[in-house]
């Protein structure tokens, strides 16, 4: 990072909290240390008088989130039902159960409330949706049965810093009783929370594996949206001060893990991650990583993305503007490159080594998976409903093959 960049980024006053107006249909994301003291404010805003909220236990508790907003409640005479039971890579019949469980609660002044990461934000985006649509369930809205019309109430209190589902308009869940199991995506603006909160101070309970992981996701949300065919200057400069931030923090988080301007930053980051997505979109790694987490329900999806991004940079650097692009984005974590196509091998090794120097030193063996089962796993991507959509916004050409050798590189045999 360059010393200018740096004494801005440790110069901000980072107990303030500001809004930031993307990506929330009432264009707030109370964002900062201490920003989640807001929580009322934001039940005033929406006039809500009970709350349901969608997160896993004990996580809620133990990063801080629960200890400020239930005296909210309390002082405000709201109702609450709670529903704990979320885990990783939500299913779809664990969000038809939390839907069950608000229905005979629910109306226009119950607000659902996720406390979590991505899977506890999904999983509240569907149910809003599901409450405000009859009969439909959640497998019917992932396999694309029926348009997301409308929801429920709908707020986001994000505890960790990679997802960047607080501020956009995607949400997975996984259908395990098929053959191939599948883990869709649902997009729609329909989906966007309607105020979000992104408070650093719920990082710090964070374990250093998953704050890896979690940086990793944003990494690769920018990789992906900077080369998407649907790319923009936006989504591209928003990708650059994502791996700046990422290459300078992480290490200081993983050092220090009560460093709340590092959380900061990196908060900060899968926030603008989520941003440049939603803005461009996703391809490749994003595509094979559903495949792997919808065979290994309890994988961890940042874990998935770092096993599969250097095969996928090294494919799509083929492609001259995309090897310009990831030359400019990338370059805070993998040092200097010239976006020639020759450099696609050297490449991939720079992100391994990066991954690896973060405490990322898995494989796709380790992770469980074994050579003799690439070929289902390219078939189960194909099969996904919305990944082909996903894929043919690769910047190259993606065949059986290319799933293949991407797949075999996450082997890290060399």
């Amino acid at each position: 990072m360059e010393s200018a960049e740096l004494a801005y980024y440790e110069a901000v006053d980072i107990n303030k909290t500001v809004k930031l107006t993307y990506g929330t249909r009432k264009e707030t994301t109370y964002f900062g240390v201490g920003a989640l003291a807001s929580f009322g404010e934001a039940l005033e805003t929406l006039g809500i008088n009970a709350c349901g909220f969608v997160t896993y236990d004990p996580v809620y508790k133990d990063c801080g989130a629960w200890a400020i907003i239930e005296p909210i409640l309390k002082e405000r005479n709201v109702d609450y039902l709670m529903f704990d039971k979320v885990m990783t890579n939500p299913t779809t019949e664990i969000i038809d159960e939390c839907r069950d469980m608000f229905r005979e609660r629910y109306n226009h002044q119950f607000c659902i409330v996720a406390i979590g990461g991505g899977s506890p934000i999904d999983t509240a985006k569907s149910v809003a949706v599901l409450l405000e649509h009859g009969e439909k369930n959640a497998e019917q809205l992932y396999r694309k049965e029926f348009e997301a019309e409308r929801r429920a109430p709908l707020m986001a209190v994000n505890i960790t810093a990679g997802t960047g589902s607080e501020v956009d308009k995607f949400a997975v869940a996984s259908i395990l009783h098929s053959e191939p199991p599948l883990k869709p995506v649902i997009g729609t603006p329909v989906i966007y929370p309607d105020i979000s909160f992104d408070d650093p101070s719920m990082l710090l309970s964070t374990p250093d594996r998953i704050t890896a992981c979690t940086a990793l996701d944003a990494v690769n949300h920018v990789t992906e949206a900077s080369t998407t065919t649907i790319a923009t200057p936006f989504s591209v400069h928003l990708a650059r001060a994502v791996c700046s931030i990422v290459a300078h923090y992480l290490p200081v988080a993983l050092k220090d893990p009560t460093d709340l301007r590092a959380r900061y930053w990196l908060m900060y980051a899968s926030s603008i991650a989520g941003m440049s997505f939603n803005e461009s979109m996703l391809h490749i790694t994003h595509a094979l990583e559903h495949t792997l987490s919808a065979y290994v329900t309890d994988f961890t999806h940042g874990l998935g993305l770092a096993l599969l991004q250097p095969g996928v940079v090294a494919h799509i650097w083929s492609d001259e503007l995309s090897a310009k692009t990831l030359s400019y984005v990338l370059k805070p974590i993998i040092g200097k490159f010239h976006g020639k196509a020759k450099e696609a091998h050297k490449v991939s090794k720079a992100l391994r080594k990066f991954h690896e120097s973060v405490g990322i030193k898995d494989t796709m063996a380790t992770a469980g998976f074994a050579k003799d089962g690439i070929e289902k796993l390219v078939d189960s991507t194909f099969a996904c409903p919305g990944m082909t959509d996903l894929l043919a916004l690769a910047p190259v050409a993606v065949t059986n093959e290319t799933l293949k050798d991407i797949y075999l590189t996450g082997f890290f045999d060399e």
